[in-house]
């Protein structure tokens, strides 16, 4: 008679003893959150420099010394490159942070 062997089920929750030894990495997923507010923020800078223009057409206020001054072009420049760059940036990371997955799993299953 044969006798199978099943494997033991390892639990999916949770576990804080992983968390605090650094074994569960929680970066991936702030590092996805992160990126939807700053790419919301990259686009509404964008936005205000793009339609606030270089300055004012009363006369007795300038808005081109503000943090926002550039007028249409960096507007422009601003919602293309800014956007780009940030993604790439937050590729990147989450890159990194893939590679330590898979090495974990790959060092768990040759222990095994």
């Amino acid at each position: 008679m044969e006798q199978t062997i099943r494997p033991t089920t390892q639990s999916t929750g949770f576990n804080w003893s992983d968390f605090f030894s650094f074994r569960k990495m929680i970066a991936l997923q702030i590092m996805q959150i992160l990126y939807v507010i700053v790419a919301v923020l990259i686009t509404i800078a964008g936005l205000m420099m793009l339609f606030k223009g270089g300055g004012s057409s009363r006369g007795y206020r300038d808005y081109g010394d503000g943090p926002f001054a550039g007028g249409t072009l960096m507007g422009l420049l601003i919602l293309i490159f800014g956007n780009v760059f940030w993604r790439l940036w937050c590729e990147f990371m989450i890159v990194l942070f893939r590679i330590n997955k898979t090495l974990t799993n790959i060092d768990e299953n040759t222990k095994r």
